[in-house]
């Protein structure tokens, strides 16, 4: 936009005396409110497992006992000793392996009598055995779980676990009463291990990913300066989980946002938005922004004297420096533009242009640029030349406007601030396949431009 104006105004003020035409009338038309589609933003999460896995391995017993007593019969007394628990991710499940040591006690009596003691006693004196104790190394035993998790719309985990088995690796067999000891081991060890299936699932409940969620949420919704462009606003309303996957050590899972955002030249009044439940989010692989580049005519105005002011032109061999530059509104989609300049000569020029946007080939041109009619009046009485058709020509050439080199400067700008850390530990990766203007709005107190962007990001905490 400043180069149009720079151009137009090239051409127009230096073969002019000193002009001051009256102020035009701004006449606006009721404009409806433009409604900004919503913007789906899917974002890769990479997830470190590796503390749950520690909290819920510290959490868990490390030893296990448990007994049998019977007058007649077999009786038992077990020990099991658990190593750390190797945690693996596979597709939808996380895979819990451990290894173990046991040792085991037994008595055997091959009858009993309650003739003087109704607990009973052993007729003939019992027989003894052992695996894994009274100095004989502990016998080695292997176990596995599995465990679904999902996330709830609070943002808990909830699990299910199963053992998924128990392999003893040196059998226990005493042929003194010819008893096969593993059967029995592996029958009571199983009934202990599988209490862990509801530790494990508390142990897993107890993960709330709900003050990251708001940490990050809080990160999302607050502006972010671009320094002279202004402020990025997402304007976020609802959030999306899908697809938790695991492998090894790390979940991967689909972060679904669904943002109105904006870029304003003026400091938005932000207001904490509140993390939302997750919900169902329709949405597809990375990025599509709709972005409304809003803009107060004060600020414009403002921006656009403070890269022009000062600036020299000569054109037949007169002077013109520009002072100030206003866009002071618009007149049923026609801007309104007030050009103050000195040099040579003195004096402002009112202007009048309907911005016109080719989505096909990104190009903004003014094709009925042209001055108020005010201006005209005050033209006519002093520089008639000004409106042959050379010059207006030239105007209407000078005021396309290819947006393609501006386009790839916000691109680069837009990527930078997708590659970076948001906090210790999360980092936010992206990039943009293509960006486009679809539309140019202008309004009364507004001028809104309107940027469709696509492309990719990741997140990985």
């Amino acid at each position: 936009m400043k180069y149009l104006i720079f151009v137009i105004i090239s051409l127009l003020i230096t073969s002019c005396a000193s002009i001051q035409p009256e102020t035009p009338i701004i006449e606006v038309t009721q404009i409806p409110d433009l409604v900004q589609p919503s913007s789906t933003v899917v974002v890769p999460i990479k997830i470190n497992l590796t503390p749950y896995f520690k909290d819920t391995d510290k959490s868990i017993p490390k030893k296990f006992t448990g007994k049998e007593e019977n007058c007649e019969g077999v009786s038992f007394a077990y020990t099991f000793l658990r190593e750390p628990i190797s945690f693996k991710g596979d597709g939808n499940d996380l895979q819990f392996d451990v290894d173990g040591k046991y040792s085991l006690n037994i008595n055997y009596c091959p009858q009993c009598t309650d003739l003087f003691d109704k607990k009973g006693n052993c007729v003939v004196p019992r027989l003894f055995a052992s695996c894994g104790s009274n100095g004989e190394p502990m016998r080695e035993i292997s176990v596995g779980y599995k465990t679904s998790i999902d996330l709830t719309t609070d943002y808990k985990l909830k699990s299910s676990t199963n053992l998924r088995n128990v392999d003893i690796k040196n059998p226990c067999e005493i042929t003194v009463f010819k008893y096969d000891a593993s059967k029995t081991l592996k029958k009571e060890i199983t009934k202990a291990l599988e209490n862990i299936e509801k530790d494990i699932d508390k142990e897993i409940g107890k993960v709330n990913l709900k003050p990251e969620a708001e940490k990050s949420w809080k990160i999302i919704a607050q502006p972010i300066s671009l320094g002279k462009f202004g402020y990025f606003n997402t304007n976020p309303s609802k959030i999306g989980f899908d697809n938790l996957n695991f492998k090894d050590n790390y979940a991967t899972a689909e972060l679904a946002l669904v943002l109105n955002p904006t870029l304003t030249t003026t400091k938005p009044d932000y207001k904490p938005v509140s993390l939302p439940k997750l919900s169902e989010v329709n949405q597809n692989k990375g990025f599509n922004i709709t972005l409304d580049i809003v803009s107060t005519y004060d600020s414009l105005s403002t921006l656009l004297t403070s890269e022009l002011k000062g600036k020299e032109i000569m054109l037949k061999k007169k002077k013109v420096i520009f002072e100030t530059i206003e866009v002071f509104g618009a007149s049923n989609n026609q801007l309104s533009l007030k050009i103050g300049f000195s040099g040579s000569k003195k004096g402002v020029l009112y202007l009048l242009g309907t911005p016109n946007f080719n989505q096909e080939t990104q190009i903004i041109s003014f094709p009925d640029l042209t001055f108020d009619v005010k201006t005209k009046s005050a033209l006519l009485k002093s520089a008639k030349w000004l409106f042959s058709d050379k010059i207006t020509d030239a105007l209407r050439k000078s005021s396309t406007l290819d947006l393609h080199p501006h386009l790839i400067s916000v691109q680069q700008m837009i990527e930078k601030q997708l590659n970076t850390t948001l906090q210790l530990g999360v980092k936010l990766k992206g990039n943009i396949t293509k960006i486009s203007m679809k539309g140019i709005y202008p309004s009364k107190e507004t001028l809104t431009l309107r940027v469709n962007t696509t492309g990719t990001l990741e997140l990985e905490m």
